[in-house]
């Protein structure tokens, strides 16, 4: 479910006229280190706790929920890994256990991540040392709360926000940045491969496409959702079009009495250096708008 990546692309228009030759300076270090992966691959043969992450501005607040047991049944075919994903080096395994303690521990991390911008309700932050995935771009980190009063609906639940962000059907009535968007092969209801392309910003940038695999599932009644990119030349593409490619994106959702949160989280090589001052300007309107169309949408009942 990553609509982190899409939004990214839709203000490059701003972004080229004012910074065409600004470069963002990475610094290249890993997320997960050999040991630290073995040690969490043997605790989550079991059950596994997980922490229910409750967030305000400028803050994280910690409550625990209750333990449940994940399935280890599922996981992404070889043929959808990329080349990052197939070298012996890599050692990030797609288990439902593994992606959610990968996600808590994105969602967590304080060290690594600094505050970007708090505006237009979102709380931003940029980790600009990489990842496992790639260590050479920088991840964005997105907080986001829509209160259950902005829907006029009464029967909104998560499992509905969740399927207005990704059935194709849905998602193309209010997402006016994509052209496309369509599932390529459904695995059972959990994995699939995805295709969508983002609409050309301006005249001399082409469009962008984009094809993962995703794992969309829910633990603990919250929703969680990764995805990373395939192999370059598993689904031909447009001659006129880029691929984005080299990234992985997450998202959880979960709701309390009052509230829905929204967690994003996505590193993609959109092919286009975007400096972490135009991000901190430019990220919370982007978002702002999508968010306002989903909720538009919602609440019209299409």
């Amino acid at each position: 479910m990553k609509v982190c990546c899409e939004k990214i692309f839709c203000f490059w228009k701003k972004l080229y006229r004012k910074q065409e030759n600004s470069l963002v300076s990475i610094e290249s270090t890993k997320m997960l280190n050999h040991e630290k992966e073995q040690d969490n691959y043997s605790n989550i043969q079991s059950s596994q706790q997980i922490e229910n992450t409750k967030f305000k501005q400028k803050d994280i607040t910690i409550e625990l929920s209750t333990a449940l047991t994940i399935e280890e049944d599922t996981t992404f075919p070889e043929k959808y890994l990329n080349e990052i994903e197939k070298k012996p080096s890599f050692h990030f395994r797609f288990s439902k256990a593994n992606i959610v303690d990968f996600i808590e521990e994105q969602i967590n991390d304080k060290e690594k991540y600094s505050n970007l911008v708090n505006k237009n309700g979102f709380d931003i932050y940029i980790n600009q040392s990489g990842s496992v995935f790639n260590q050479n771009i920088p991840i964005i980190k997105m907080f986001y709360t829509i209160s259950k009063s902005s829907f006029t609906r009464k029967d909104v639940t998560v499992k509905m926000i969740d399927d207005y962000m990704n059935i194709p059907e849905k998602r193309l009535k209010f997402d006016t940045s994509l052209k496309d968007y369509k599932i390529l092969e459904r695995i059972n209801n959990e994995v699939y491969l995805l295709h969508y392309v983002c609409k050309s910003p301006m005249i001399l940038v082409s469009e962008r496409d984009v094809v993962d695999k995703r794992f969309d599932f829910y633990h603990n009644d919250i929703y969680y959702d990764f995805s990373s990119s395939v192999k370059d030349d598993l689904i031909p593409k447009e001659q006129t079009t880029t691929r984005m490619t080299d990234y992985f994106s997450v998202c959880k959702i979960y709701e309390d009495k009052d509230n829905f949160f929204i967690i994003s989280i996505t590193q993609i090589d959109s092919k286009f250096n975007m400096p972490p001052t135009l991000l901190s300007v430019q990220l919370p309107i982007r978002y702002k708008t999508w968010y306002d169309s989903l909720i538009k949408e919602i609440n019209e009942g299409n």
